[in-house]
């Protein structure tokens, strides 16, 4: 009885470590991943892989017609004259003379007005012409014309009044506007009409885009 009873015993131990063995056996190769890593088995939930967001990249500035720039035609007329078209794309302009920004009297109430700034002479009591054509690229965007006139102006772009400014006196980057999209081409017209009231007067403009 006892030799049988141990020999039972020891059967059923050496089958329950049999069946024990294989279970993990079987386990192991169903899901080693898990199983190497420590984790639990396969009711474990997947992690889920998320693309890292990229920044959108800030638009940059360019400047397509600096301040202080040359190669400006221009003219000085009397307030009252009356120049028809001077501000369109087919105007002929050869017979003007050619002057560098700042346009300006170099005797006046404002920091501007010195011989270091002044390019151009521009007498004050009268109106002053100027053009100039500026290349943008057709995939330019917020065309931005700013600047100072000392006292007034009329702005175009490509024969178009954009701006019309009544800055007064001593009052920088009075001139400051977006061009409609629709007023832009690849080769441009930058026309500005300044009107001086007496004492000192002073135009200087830049235009730049974003890409």
């Amino acid at each position: 009885m006892g030799t049988k009873r141990s020999t039972g015993i020891s059967l059923a131990v050496l089958a329950l470590t049999f069946w024990a063995a294989t279970s993990a056996t079987a386990q192991a190769a169903a899901h080693p991943a898990d199983l190497a890593a420590g984790s639990p088995s396969a009711t474990t939930t997947p992690s889920v892989s998320r693309a890292a967001s990229t920044p959108r990249a800030q638009a940059s500035e360019t400047v397509a017609l600096g301040f202080n720039s040359t190669d400006w035609r221009y003219l000085q007329v009397p307030p009252a004259t009356d120049q028809p078209w001077f501000f369109k794309r087919g105007f002929d302009d050869s017979d003007w003379p050619t002057g560098q920004e700042a346009f300006g009297s170099v005797r006046g109430g404002c920091s501007w007005n010195t011989t270091e700034t002044v390019k151009t002479s521009w007498a004050p009591n009268t109106d002053i012409l100027t053009r100039h054509w500026v290349h943008i690229p057709r995939d330019a965007q917020q065309v931005h014309i700013s600047g100072t006139i000392d006292n007034d102006a009329q702005v175009f772009f490509n024969g178009s009044l954009v701006e019309a400014v009544n800055s007064g006196s001593c009052r920088p980057n009075a001139i400051d506007v977006v061009v409609p999209a629709s007023d832009i081409e690849c080769c441009n017209l930058l026309a500005i009409r300044g009107h001086d009231s007496g004492l000192a007067t002073f135009l200087n403009v830049q235009v730049t885009y974003t890409t």
